[in-house]
């Protein structure tokens, strides 16, 4: 999986994102990522980085996501 190159707010299920990636497409700080991540959003590490899957952002989001 290559690293993700599209604009911010944009996440490709297909696409391996940072941490920090996450956070600023999805406009979230760091306590939201950190509660995301204790509320199941799936984090994998390699090495001492931490990097989801888009795919697993948006079942999240479907998941937990609020509905207004």
């Amino acid at each position: 999986m290559a690293a993700a190159t599209a604009s911010p707010g944009y996440i490709s299920s297909d696409q391996l994102y940072t941490l920090e990636e996450i956070r600023a497409r999805l406009g979230l700080g760091t306590a939201a990522l950190r509660t995301a991540r204790r509320k199941g959003l799936k984090v994998r590490r390699v090495g001492r980085r931490g990097f989801v899957l888009g795919r697993d952002v948006m079942n999240y989001v479907e998941r937990d996501g609020n509905s207004n």
